[in-house]
């Protein structure tokens, strides 16, 4: 190559060189587009075996953003406060911790009065408020026990009061022993508790003494209904079924829906309920009314007892056989006391001058459990008296109530069934 190039005239080595030198400026000089337009090109890429099929497909989070804002409002200026009641705290030395109205707490307290719960906070519940940035009530939450739950919400400036109650699940329990010394002892060897015990003694009070009729070797069986929530045993049972066997005869008693115990033929075993909680048919002041507009604060609010005209200090008695499930003062019921009959019936009585039970004590029906007055916030001296089935008030002067001492011929059918059912669980049937 060098040879060839070599031999190469003077003018054509030069004319070489020069294009040579030439070509090398031109591929150094960058391209340029004459039209001053940008060159698009589509790219093209293969499409993914795993994005074949229906898939959603996604848009930027700002495309909703707008919508969403206005479905939901905006809470975070609201003051969530969870408070754990210790001894002796009580709602008003909340309310005043928190700067809330003094005027509101007393609005909480009326509308509590179908529920009765508020005044008396036990160690260990739980108090949720809902309080807005001005400093207003919106919502008031108790946890009252594993059962129940109470709340209250502003609504319309009116605060609403619910009560939830979890049912939870009723299980039977079977005991069965022989008497050894008394019956208390006997039976709380078995693992029944001092309560069912009671509740035994004064369904066959009336037909058998413990004291005097009892002797060793007698046996008694027994069938209790416990009621479990979450999984835990309330501490809330009944005695379904006693069978007790002396050397004479057999006992048996069997509670009924209606809270009394009936011996296996049906007939009564205590004494029917009575209509009025006082002697005589004393006047009627306010019947039960659920739209009722309330004398003090001017508003609806349900009327969901009977208020009888008596003066203060007029004897109280109990409509039934039953345990005081509650006894104290409210500010708005005064001094009130609520007796259980049984899983179907409960009876209140509000405003009452003096309280003569206790909480827990086992009663009968025309025991004196109290006197009438004009405690709370009352517009006088009366009794105000209801009547709840399943927890739900109904009019205590028109309700249908056990009055005979016989099961009623049309719930015996009902009745029967249910003692069938109760003498196979104690494999008696």
């Amino acid at each position: 190559m060098l040879t060839l190039v070599n031999h190469l005239p003077r003018l054509h080595f030069w004319l070489v060189i020069s294009l040579f030198v030439f070509l090398l400026i031109i591929s150094l000089i960058p391209a340029s587009n004459p039209n001053g337009k940008t060159i698009k090109r589509e790219l093209t890429l293969p499409t993914s075996e795993s994005l074949k099929g229906d898939y959603a497909v996604a848009e930027p989070s700002t495309v909703n953003r707008d919508a969403n804002d206005k479905l939901l409002p905006d809470f975070s200026a609201n003051r969530e406060i969870d408070i754990t009641i210790s001894a002796g705290d009580t709602l008003s030395e909340i309310f005043s911790e928190q700067a809330l109205s003094a005027a509101v707490l007393q609005e909480l307290l009326e509308a509590d009065r179908e529920h009765l719960r508020l005044a008396n906070l036990l160690p260990g519940q739980e108090v949720q408020l809902l309080v807005s940035p001005s400093n207003q009530l919106l919502s008031l939450k108790v946890i009252i026990d594993r059962a129940n739950t109470l709340s209250f919400v502003l609504k319309d400036d009116i605060y609403v009061s619910e009560l939830e109650v979890k049912e939870g699940e009723w299980r039977n329990s079977y005991y069965q022993g022989s008497v050894t010394g008394s019956f208390y002892v006997s039976a709380k060897k078995t693992g029944l508790s001092a309560s069912q015990i009671q509740q035994i003694s004064g369904a066959l009070q009336e037909q058998f003494d413990f004291n005097r009729q009892l002797r060793v070797g007698d046996t008694f069986h027994v069938l209790v209904a416990k009621q479990y929530i979450e999984g835990a045993y309330s501490f809330d049972s009944e005695v379904l079924a006693v069978i007790l066997k002396t050397r004479s005869r057999n006992y048996t008693a069997f509670l009924n829906e209606d809270g009394r115990y009936y011996d296996k033929n049906g007939k009564g075993l205590s004494k029917a309920y009575r209509r009025y909680p006082v002697n005589g048919r004393p006047r009627i002041s306010s019947r039960f009314n659920p739209r009722r507009l309330h004398p003090v604060t001017k508003r609806v609010r349900p009327h969901n007892g009977t208020d009888f005209a008596v003066g203060v200090g007029t004897n109280v008695y109990a409509v039934g056989d039953g345990v005081v499930l509650r006894a104290g003062y409210h500010p708005a019921a005064g001094n009130y006391i609520v007796i259980k009959h049984g899983r179907k019936y409960t009876t209140r009585f509000l405003h009452l001058s003096k309280i003569l039970v206790r909480k827990g004590q086992r009663i009968e029906m025309g025991k004196l459990i109290g006197k009438s007055g004009n405690t709370g916030r009352s517009t006088g001296p009366h009794l105000h008296y209801e009547f709840h089935v399943y927890n739900k008030p109904v009019d205590a002067m028109k309700v249908d109530l056990p009055l005979s001492q016989e099961v009623p011929q049309k719930d015996k059918k009902a009745f029967n069934e249910r003692r069938d059912l109760s003498l196979r669980e104690m494999g008696e049937l």
